[in-house]
């Protein structure tokens, strides 16, 4: 029928573009690489980039020192709802949150020390190469993880907040001159490529979310009487 073939193609145009999504992405990296790596005039911008954040780094360098160093208390709040999400039994979730942790890791450290090279092109800064940012890598692929685990499930605000959180912490990594701006960007592409792909593969998302364990006894009014 007419009608069904459009309801099925509609239906299929966002399975594409989910599909899409983490070639884009993995392109998007490849050229953030090309461009501000491998290039001269890439180098330059980016190294002089530093001079931008000169008056963060001098007003609230303290802050952003802090705000980089807290990684260890984000891995320890992972804990919670990881705990969650294995109380309820949410294996699929857990999965894919462990997934896109593990590979985010070791492959923002694999990519940096093995297989990427930064050419000396002139005084651009610190010589070794320093794309992408394991640091950044590791946080944003956590709070990947908490949108994944949340409990009772991630909405638009969830979201939103650790969104927010993934990119303080790129721009900390750029204000203390832990990282050039090109290793922060590189590091969030490769964990969305990473996410992209995982939840295609592993479908998290078609799974119920996480039981909220307070939620799940029922309210007293629900109990049967």
């Amino acid at each position: 029928m007419p009608g069904g073939q459009a309801g099925g193609g509609a239906a299929r145009a966002p399975r594409r573009r989910a599909v899409l999504l983490p070639v884009v992405t993995a392109a998007a990296f490849g050229l953030v690489y090309a461009l501000a790596v491998r290039t001269g005039a890439g180098q330059r911008w980016d190294a002089g980039s530093f001079s931008d954040v000169v008056v963060l780094h001098d007003a609230a360098g303290g802050f952003f020192r802090l705000l980089r160093d807290s990684l260890p208390l984000l891995l320890a709040v992972a804990v919670v709802p990881a705990g969650v999400a294995v109380a309820a039994r949410a294996w699929r979730r857990l999965a894919a949150a462990a997934v896109v942790l593990a590979v985010s890791a070791t492959g923002a450290r694999v990519l940096r020390d093995h297989v990427l090279t930064r050419p000396d092109l002139g005084d651009n800064g610190y010589p070794q190469n320093s794309f992408p940012s394991g640091h950044v890598a590791v946080a944003a692929a956590l709070c990947v993880a908490f949108v994944l685990l949340w409990p009772g499930g991630a909405g638009r605000a969830v979201v939103a907040s650790w969104g927010t959180v993934a990119a303080l912490s790129a721009v900390a990594n750029v204000v203390t001159f832990a990282h050039r701006p090109a290793d922060v960007v590189g590091s969030l592409l490769l964990v969305g490529t990473v996410a992209a792909a995982t939840v295609q593969a592993l479908r998290p998302d078609a799974t119920p979310a996480v039981a909220v364990p307070w939620r799940s006894r029922g309210r007293p009014s629900d109990e049967p009487r």
